[in-house]
């Protein structure tokens, strides 16, 4: 049942993607009525998680966050639909980068990266690039290119997703129960691996710190990781620059983490992802239950 299922939803998604960009934003508009307005799709845990990091605003700033953020939302759903049934040379062209030299100067053969991300704007996309070296003038090319993930709970919706991610053969995704293993295992290749990094860590896991104003745990497995291996650390972060355009762009953290004191590297990671949420406040994840209570 699940197979057939699965493959019901990714023949619905070829068929959508095949309809012109401008359509899937209008499309877009409506979910966006649909979950903002009638179903008011995770409402509470939005205006709770905006108005806690942003405790100075007043109402009407935050009614505009909230609306901008159920905007930026349903902008990525059709977004990734469409970008499903599109040529990755295509996709490039909502993607703009800065600061390619920050992590080719980092990158060398058979030296892996740690490239940490949080849940901006469209992280989808990113799965979806052209050759990384003629397109971006990186030193890598896909085959080098490892995207993290955690498997989801519903075994349609992860082999939905899973599908989505590696449609374009653009990235190798690498369970996150297994990366440990994958790194050691090809430690001499080199790699570059993204982590999206900014989801409530296990129980029991994690650092505790101050987070878009709130007592927060934080995920600090990709520093352990870089530490124990001696990895250079760079944040990747993602504004968007206007509808259907994203700027994203390298900021190098650490060349090796394990000469940095250790919480370092996750408290600098912090830093900047506040800053970018900052600099767009509409285009975070706050649908996310990110604030548990801590243990």
């Amino acid at each position: 049942m699940d197979k057939i299922l699965y493959c019901l939803v990714i023949a619905l998604f070829t068929l959508l993607s095949w309809l012109p960009l401008r359509v899937h934003y209008f499309m877009s508009d409506l979910i966006y009525f649909l979950f903002y307005k009638v179903i008011r799709y995770r409402l509470s845990v939005v205006m709770t998680n905006v108005s806690r990091s942003f405790p100075d605003m007043d109402y009407k700033e935050l009614d505009a966050v909230v609306r901008g953020f159920y905007h930026s939302l349903c902008d990525t759903i059709v977004e990734t639909i469409w970008a499903f049934g599109h040529s990755r040379e295509r996709v490039a062209k909502l993607l703009d980068f800065g600061g390619c030299d920050t992590l080719n100067e980092v990158y060398g053969e058979g030296r892996s990266v740690l490239v940490v991300m949080g849940h901006q704007c469209n992280w989808e996309l990113y799965t979806s690039l052209p050759d990384l070296k003629s397109h971006y003038g990186l030193k890598m090319d896909s085959d080098h290119f490892y995207y993290v993930y955690k498997k989801m709970s519903g075994s349609v919706s992860d082999m939905v997703i899973n599908r989505i991610r590696t449609k374009h053969n653009a990235c190798v995704l690498v369970e996150k129960n297994q990366i440990v293993r994958h790194l050691l295992r090809n430690k001499d290749e080199g790699g570059v691996y993204y982590f999206i990094a900014d989801q409530f860590p296990d129980k029991g896991a994690g650092l505790s710190m101050e987070f878009m104003n709130q007592p927060t745990r934080v995920f600090n497995g990709v520093e352990e990781l870089a530490r124990k291996l001696s990895l250079p650390v760079v944040f990747f972060s993602v504004d968007k620059v206007k509808r259907g355009l994203y700027r994203s762009e390298y900021v190098k953290i650490c060349d090796d983490a394990a000469k940095t004191e250790k919480g370092f590297v996750t408290r600098e990671y912090v830093r900047l992802l506040e800053e970018s949420i900052n600099n767009n406040k509409s285009n975070w994840l706050w649908s996310h239950r990110r604030w548990k209570k801590l243990k």
